[in-house]
């Protein structure tokens, strides 16, 4: 039998690739400051930062214990053959380092995507709690095209066998959406704890002058999963500055994006990334709405959703899954079908202020019910507790 530490304090090892102590809605910093409340929790992540794709500053972050960072590959486009060897060889490294030191550990939690990952850690786990997190369902929510899809089938069939062998393995599985959690169930132990928690977001709503022309705000990766030329192309056919569009964030596609801006003449203010809750707060309430646009990507609740309703701001969605729904049902924004001009621009056709001003509430009341960070972590903290105690 597997040893494991003895006392009162569990030890729990985190291995989670896409973790960040700068990001307030990144969901594995918020699972280890949840459970750094009743277990010691260590960390192991990767020293390259996906976002600004540079390398981490291997900073610690009480009340973790330790924050272990490891060599990985860069890459310099979300959608390439490196970031796909370097999502495997940290893979390889965690497993390893799991394998070398896991009897100091009582529990492991990975996360999904990084399939590969979890289902190294559920082979090595042994009688540990294991702990995995939903986030997303690779390849099924990446716009890959038929043909991709048929020329890699052999791959994309082995990234799901590791999805789903990972899932029949946990012993609690935690997803970000309905719609994760509704697939999650088809592959799970009936023993499984399961339940969704959506990613929590500090409140960012600040008392701050909306801008005199309709502002859509984008915050986040400026990468290609995202319906930028929809987007362009609807603010050139409207009438000349009546759009204006703010930008929050960097990516691979930033000169682009920016260059089109000036080529086409679009209003436009351009802030570059922002952590810091008061900054972004007073960059996004003086917008009007916030761009939720992707190009065939579905099932997931996005963390630049949650936060645009932190700050009061209806969405313009194109995701399927949980926010298409809870859009319409809650009236917190308007839904358009992803890369359709005319969807988009009948959208923008619709807004009034009096429309603006009820979805701005809504989307306020949404949020102080289900996407607070503090609500939303007392409530992990009460599910993985209870969790905890039941596996003693």
């Amino acid at each position: 039998m597997d040893k494991v530490s003895t006392g009162v304090r569990k030890r729990v090892l985190i291995l989670a690739p896409l973790f960040s102590t700068s990001m307030n809605a990144n969901r594995p910093l918020s699972i280890a400051c949840v459970m750094s409340r009743f277990a010691d929790v260590d960390v192991v992540t990767t020293d390259f930062d996906p976002w600004t794709k540079k390398t981490k500053d291997p900073l610690q972050y009480p009340p973790i214990r330790e924050i272990v960072y490891l060599k990985t590959s860069p890459y310099f486009s979300n959608v390439s053959l490196r970031r796909l060897l370097s999502h495997i060889l940290f893979s390889l490294r965690a497993g390893a380092y799991f394998l070398m030191h896991k009897n100091r550990y009582d529990v492991i939690y990975t996360t999904m995507p990084y399939n590969t990952l979890a289902w190294i850690a559920s082979r090595v786990a042994g009688s540990r709690l294991k702990i995995v997190d939903v986030t997303d369902i690779w390849p099924d929510v990446l716009p890959f095209s038929r043909r991709q899809l048929f020329m890699f089938k052999p791959l994309f069939s082995l990234w799901r066998y590791f999805f789903n062998s990972s899932a029949a393995s946990a012993d609690v599985m935690m997803t970000v959406s309905d719609s994760f959690y509704e697939e999650t169930l088809k592959h799970v132990r009936s023993s499984c704890k399961c339940k969704r928690f959506y990613l929590g977001e500090v409140k960012l709503l600040r008392e701050v002058k909306k801008e005199d022309v309709l502002t859509i705000a984008y915050s986040g990766n400026l990468g290609r999963l995202y319906d930028f030329e929809t987007l362009l192309d609807v603010m050139d056919d409207a009438e000349r500055g009546s759009i204006q569009l703010f930008i929050v964030g960097d990516g691979e596609r930033r000169e682009w994006l920016l260059s089109q801006l000036r080529d086409r003449e679009l209003q436009h203010q351009y802030f570059g990334s922002v952590y810091d809750p008061q900054a972004l707060g007073d960059i996004l309430c003086r917008a009007h709405l916030g761009f939720n646009g992707f190009i065939n990507t579905s099932a997931s609740f996005s963390t630049k959703a949650t936060t645009y309703m932190s700050a009061g701001l209806p969405i313009i969605n194109s995701m399927g899954g949980d926010l298409m729904d809870l859009v319409i049902s809650n009236n917190l924004g308007f839904n358009y079908e992803g890369g359709n001009r005319i969807s988009l621009k009948e959208c923008l056709e619709q807004i009034d202020e009096h429309k603006l001003r009820l979805m701005s509430d809504n989307c306020k009341q949404f949020f102080a019910a289900f996407l607070d960070r503090a609500i939303v972590r007392d409530e992990i903290h009460r599910f993985l507790k209870k969790c905890f105690e039941q596996s003693a």
